[in-house]
């Protein structure tokens, strides 16, 4: 339950609201029990319903009358159309976020309450393996650089796991080329011999993250490469971000006409020069034809995968 609410909150906003019918898929127990720690909040009872999805009444809702031993939601045009209603229909039940999250954290066996690292992202605590585990309502919100550096450094030195609703393809690969693994709340979420959901971060491991070995700056002009900055000059930097940048591409290779159009120069003797000034830069000769491949008849390439590769601003 813990987790459809998760799902509820992160989709409408602090302010949704649910109703006692929607809740009724959970057991009595389960509901009494967050009301009374607070994770879910009963409002007043609704006193209207809403109106039929085809009527042309003209009307924002529709009245709620006890007629006999049945509660109605009445239509104006058509008896049919009526909604026989229980009395739990009637609640209706707001989310406390903090509240929820201390909740889901306890669940998960973490001892102490969550922490707010930034807006819209939590730490719930450690497991066992290292990873600290976090939560958050949009892995997007990980993309801006302030967030990513807060989180960081409330890991210190441990692997990253951050929990989200959901994280597309493309967001868990760039997180995951800057360290950190994202995870939906779906991998984490077990049913019980009662299908009763349980959240179990202890189901998560440490994935393999590959750290960037060439990492270029476009504002300082800089290139490191294994942890060694190349010395190039702007010419020869230029060449090797077009590389690092067409290494993210579906095709890799940057063809010799791209490289003479957008340097100037012939591409074999411009590459030629690229290799050169790698060597110079202190890397062996077979560690720079490792890195400027040769695709025959094509063009040229780096030799290595993308999430290899990062370039900054």
């Amino acid at each position: 339950m813990l987790a459809w609410l998760w799902t509820r909150l992160s989709d409408g906003g602090p302010q949704v609201a649910i109703s006692g019918r929607a809740l009724r898929r959970f057991p009595e127990r389960e509901v009494e029990r967050l009301l009374r720690k607070r994770v879910l909040i009963e409002h007043p009872k609704a006193d209207s319903w809403s109106v039929c999805a085809h009527c042309e009444c003209g009307l924002d809702v529709r009245p709620i009358r006890q007629m006999g031993d049945e509660l109605r939601a009445c239509c104006p045009h058509d008896a049919v159309e009526d909604v026989v209603l229980e009395p739990d229909d009637l609640r209706r039940f707001g989310i406390d976020a903090d509240n929820l999250i201390s909740a889901m954290a306890a669940s998960a066996g973490f001892p102490a309450a969550a922490t707010v690292v930034a807006d819209g992202l939590w730490l719930l605590g450690r497991l066992p393996t290292g990873i600290c585990v976090f939560l958050c309502h949009d892995a997007d919100l990980l993309m801006a650089p302030a967030t990513m550096l807060a989180t960081r450094m409330a890991a210190g030195s441990a692997p990253i796991t951050v929990i989200a609703t959901e994280v597309d393809p493309a967001t868990e690969l760039h997180l995951r080329a800057a360290g950190i693994e994202a995870r939906s709340l779906a991998e984490c979420v077990l049913l019980d011999d009662h299908g009763m959901e349980n959240i179990a971060f202890d189901r998560l491991s440490p994935i393999a993250v590959t750290a960037p070995r060439l990492v270029l700056s476009r504002s300082r002009q800089s290139v490191v490469f294994d942890g060694r900055r190349l010395d190039l000059t702007p010419q020869m930097f230029a060449l090797i971000r077009l590389f690092a940048e067409q290494a993210g591409q579906r095709d890799p290779v940057l063809r010799k006409e791209m490289i003479d159009a957008r340097t100037g120069r012939p591409a074999n003797e411009i590459v030629r020069d690229l290799r050169k000034a790698l060597v110079g830069c202190g890397l062996s000769r077979s560690a720079v034809d490792d890195l400027i491949v040769t695709v025959r008849g094509y063009g040229y390439r780096l030799g290595m995968a993308p999430e290899e590769v990062a370039i900054e601003d």
